[in-house]
């Protein structure tokens, strides 16, 4: 049996979301688990408990990540009960990664330990030469956002099919690897859809989880000293009765980049993104109410042009025999001018003693994606004991 646990205490300058709160203590403990029950049989077990103060008081939450069995044959791998399954290959945004949900409110500072399992099962058919076939059924499992509090006060849009699918063939070469894949279930972060009544009026703006069918490419190369790496991604969302511009609108989605080792254990990547909307979200012609309503959704949706598109870039390294390695992160929409700044640094005092700190920065006028999220921008230090 294998059994790994971390306990981290740390001090933020903010709660994630989106209130005035300031200056709060975080503590988290997070406990992974595995064991083989026979040969083929192995059971995995990995959850968080965490205290942010966020809604109300020392606010304990729990996520069980992961609870599954897995049977491992000679070519074929099944795994049931609440799991996790990330795609794309892509650094960190990942257009065909529609499956897994997220906490983004949590003090937890590295992105992989914000995704949330649900309970599933999948089969991954190894088919030889070929490549790899993975299928997925799962229960659908929404996002935590930071908005989420503040949008209570919305009417919900219910979902009738809580059932999700997901299918993917990958393929790995020596020079190339790709797959493209499929995925039908809900989005994962709400959106906002404009309420309408009899006549087609508006009423207002509901709150709720679009249907979503996704089609998606992806692959990495390398060529020379350069990785290559890139996503595309059909998104169609079915959430509207009387035009597509009273919510999600379907739209391309797609990311490329290309990444290198520097010297003195350091790398770097840059990525160009984008998204092609099917039509324009528009504000003309409409009352002054409306236009209110329709700039909340633009803002919540990140829907302000019929092409957007921006950059990513990262730098990172590693010191001394990897006691000590920091990174930098940072994301610009070019047609809003607004901007994302996340450095880290980590020093490892022991194989059992880490210490972290860090910074999310989010820019930009008020109607803007990361500005309207700049009360998130927050900054935190602490302290991790490793079991």
């Amino acid at each position: 049996m294998q059994f790994n646990a971390a306990l981290s205490v740390g001090a933020w300058s903010g709660n994630r979301v989106l209130d005035d709160r300031h200056g709060v203590l975080a503590r988290a403990f997070a406990a992974s688990a595995s064991a083989g029950l026979s040969d083929s049989v192995r059971l995995k077990v990995d959850g968080t408990v965490y205290q942010f103060p966020q809604e109300r008081g020392d606010d304990t939450r729990t996520a069980l990540r992961e609870a599954y069995l897995q049977w491992d044959g000679e070519e074929t791998q099944v795994r049931l009960g609440p799991q996790i399954v990330a795609w794309g290959r892509a650094d960190r945004v990942n257009p065909t990664d529609n499956v897994t949900a997220r906490d983004y409110t949590s003090p937890l500072a590295v992105d992989e330990t914000q995704r949330i399992g649900a309970p599933a099962l999948s089969v991954i058919r190894e088919l030889g030469e070929a490549g790899r076939l993975s299928l997925v059924a799962k229960r659908f499992r929404p996002s935590k956002g930071p908005s989420d509090n503040n949008e209570l006060g919305l009417p919900a849009r219910p979902h009738h099919d809580e059932t999700e699918y997901a299918l993917k063939f990958d393929r790995t070469g020596e020079a190339f690897d790709w797959s493209v894949s499929y995925f039908d279930g809900l989005e994962k972060l709400r959106s906002l859809q404009l309420v309408r009544g009899a006549g087609g009026r508006i009423l207002g703006a509901s709150r709720g989880y679009a249907p979503l069918r996704a089609f998606g490419v992806d692959g990495a190369a390398t060529v020379g000293e350069w990785g290559l790496r890139g996503e595309l991604a059909r998104l169609r969302f079915r959430d509207t009765r009387y035009g597509t511009t009273d919510g999600r609108l379907s739209h391309w989605y797609g990311i490329a980049g290309v990444e290198t080792n520097l010297p003195h254990a350091a790398t770097a990547s840059i990525q160009y993104f984008f998204r092609h909307f099917g039509e324009a979200p528009v504000l003309g012609n409409v009352t002054a109410a409306e236009e209110a309503l329709r700039r909340r959704l633009r803002i919540a949706n990140n829907q302000f042009h019929k092409y957007q598109d921006g950059f990513t870039v990262r730098y990172g390294q590693r010191l001394w025999n990897d006691r000590v390695d920091y990174e930098l992160v940072g994301m610009v929409n070019l047609r809003e001018h607004d901007y994302a700044i996340r450095p880290r640094v980590n020093v490892r005092y022991s194989d059992h003693i880490k210490f972290s700190a860090g910074a999310d920065v989010f820019r930009g006028r008020e109607e803007s994606f990361f500005g309207s999220i700049k009360k998130n921008t927050v900054a935190f230090a602490e302290v991790v004991f490793i079991y």
